[in-house]
C-alpha cells in the first residue's frame, strides 16, 4: 500500500474567468491547456461538471465549475458564495489493493460511487473525519516549462488541515493511509501567560502544527491548543466530525513578487511581511472572499 503524492486539490468556483483571475492573473500561474483547453475544459472529478486543470509542480488545482444549478458542486457553490476547497486528491501506486486495505481499516467508498476498481473513487466523508478524499491512480505528472507560468510559485509546500483531535488525524493519516509523520517538525502550542499590562505572548492563533509528508507537499494539520482561537472557531464550524481542509500553502522563492503580483491583480493580503532583507522566512496569507473562498498561505520555508 503506497499513496505516492497529492495528486491534486479541487476547488469549486463560479467560473473559470474568476479562477483565471486569481490565479493566473493574481498569483502567476497558468491552466494547462493541452489536457483542459478553454472554454470547454474537461470532464470535471464530481457528476454535471466541468473543469480546468492549473498545475503546481508535482500536482494540480482542479477548478472545478458546475453545469447548472443543482448537484453537489451547485450546492457545495450555493452554501459557500464565491466557492472552496471542496476535496483532496491522493495518488495511488495500486490503487485497487490500496482501496481494499482501507475498507478493511474502516474506510468506506461513497454510496453514491460506481467504481470500476481501476478509476479514481471518492470516500465516505463519514470515514474520514468529514474529509472529502478521492484516491486517484498515481500518473508520472510532470507539466512541460511552458505551464509553470511566470515562475514565481514552483511547488505546493502544503496542504492545510484543521482538525480537533491529534489522535483522530495521527489514527487516520499513520495508521489507516500509511503515511508517517514527520515528528521533528512538530511545534506550536498554546499563548504564554503575560504579565499585567504586558503585550500579549506567542502565536495570535495558538495551534500544535503536526506534519505528514506526502511526496514533494505535507500535509500540515492545525489543532487548536484554546477554545476561542480562530481555528478553534474554524474546526467548531466546520471540522464537526473531526477535520476539515483549512488553507492551501504555495512555495515561492521570492514572496514579496508574489505579493505586489497578488495585491496589483485585486487579491486582498492579510497583514503585512517584513521589507525584503529584514527576515529569511516569509509567510503572506491571502484572504479567502479574494481568492475563490480558500484562503492562500504563500511562504518560502526550504523543507529540511
Amino acid at each position: 500500500m503506497a499513496f505516492t503524492r497529492v495528486h491534486h486539490v479541487g476547488l469549486i468556483a463560479p467560473s473559470f474567468e474568476d479562477a483565471e483571475k486569481v490565479f493566473v492573473n493574481g498569483f502567476g500561474l497558468v491552466i494547462d491547456r493541452r489536457r483542459s483547453n478553454l472554454p470547454g475544459g474537461r470532464p470535471g472529478s464530481l457528476p454535471d461538471t466541468t473543469s480546468v486543470e492549473i498545475p503546481v509542480a508535482e500536482l494540480y488545482l482542479e477548478i472545478i465549475k458546475p453545469n447548472g444549478s443543482t448537484g453537489e458542486a451547485a450546492q457545495f457553490l450555493a452554501d459557500r458564495t464565491g466557492g472552496g476547497f471542496h476535496h483532496l486528491g491522493l495518488a495511488s501506486d495500486d490503487i485497487q489493493n490500496d482501496v481494499r486495505l482501507l475498507e478493511q481499516r474502516g474506510v468506506k467508498i461513497r454510496s453514491d460511487q460506481k467504481w470500476d476498481a481501476k478509476g479514481p473513487v471518492f470516500l465516505d466523508p463519514a470515514t474520514t473525519l468529514g474529509l472529502q478524499l478521492q484516491v486517484a491512480p498515481s500518473e508520472e505528472y510532470y507539466p512541460h516549462p511552458a505551464y509553470r507560468g511566470a515562475g514565481e510559485i514552483i511547488g505546493m509546500a502544503h496542504i492545510g488541515i484543521a482538525a480537533r483531535s491529534y489522535e483522530e488525524v495521527y489514527h487516520l493519516w499513520n495508521d489507516v493511509f500509511g503515511i508517517p509523520q514527520n515528528y521533528s517538525r512538530d511545534r506550536g502550542g498554546p499563548r504564554r501567560p503575560e504579565a499585567a499590562g504586558q503585550p500579549r505572548l506567542g502565536p495570535d492563533d495558538p495551534v500544535w502544527l503536526k506534519e505528514f509528508p506526502l511526496g514533494g507537499c505535507v500535509l500540515e494539520i492545525s489543532i487548536p491548543a484554546d477554545t476561542e482561537s480562530g481555528t478553534a472557531r474554524f474546526v467548531a464550524q466546520r471540522g464537526q466530525m473531526g477535520a476539515a481542509f483549512h488553507h492551501i500553502g504555495p512555495y515561492a522563492n521570492d514572496v514579496h513578487r508574489v505579493v505586489a503580483r497578488a495585491t496589483s491583480n485585486g487579491i486582498q493580503q492579510i497583514g503585512r511581511i517584513p521589507e525584503p532583507g529584514q527576515s529569511t522566512n516569509y509567510v503572506a496569507w491571502f484572504h479567502p472572499r479574494t481568492c475563490l473562498g480558500v484562503l492562500v498561505e504563500v511562504w518560502n520555508r526550504p523543507e529540511p
